[in-house]
């Protein structure tokens, strides 16, 4: 579990999703979450986390999009509800997220994409110190190497 000033993060895992059913429509997505990790629990911390106010509210999801790759890369993808954007919560969570992988793991270099016209996605990333590498006519593509 990661904690920031107004931030709980923790990984997705069975118990989180009984206790997300009890408050809200749990998605399909973090089903398939599920049984990725009943088939290969080493996914734990690679696949999705849950962004939750401190008081519990879930206002939205992280995470990456499975282990790192041969060259060391891998990419970090995030998600909020409507209400809850703008507040600087992904930026804040993203980059607890970061801040944990690279204590462990200090030479890899975490991808990103976002859609051209997703102007809020891409502040998020560069606020979070990555670099834009290259796009196509929908997605710019970014990454980010430990400082």
């Amino acid at each position: 579990m990661l904690t920031t000033d107004r931030l709980t993060i923790r990984p997705l895992e069975p118990s989180l999703i009984a206790e997300l059913k009890e408050h809200y429509t749990v998605h399909q997505r973090f089903l398939n979450h599920i049984e990725k990790l009943s088939i290969d629990p080493t996914l734990k911390g690679w696949d999705a986390w849950i962004v939750q106010l401190k008081d519990g509210t879930y206002i939205g999801d992280i995470g990456f999009k499975g282990k790192p790759d041969a060259a060391l890369e891998i990419e970090v993808g995030y998600g909020f509800q409507a209400d809850y954007r703008g507040h600087g919560y992904a930026t804040e969570s993203v980059r607890a997220l970061l801040d944990h992988v690279y204590r462990d793991y200090p030479n890899i270099v975490v991808k990103a994409e976002c859609l051209k016209d997703n102007f809020a996605s891409q502040r998020v990333l560069m606020k979070l110190g990555f670099e834009a590498t290259r796009e196509d006519d929908e997605l710019i593509y970014w990454k980010k190497f430990n400082a």
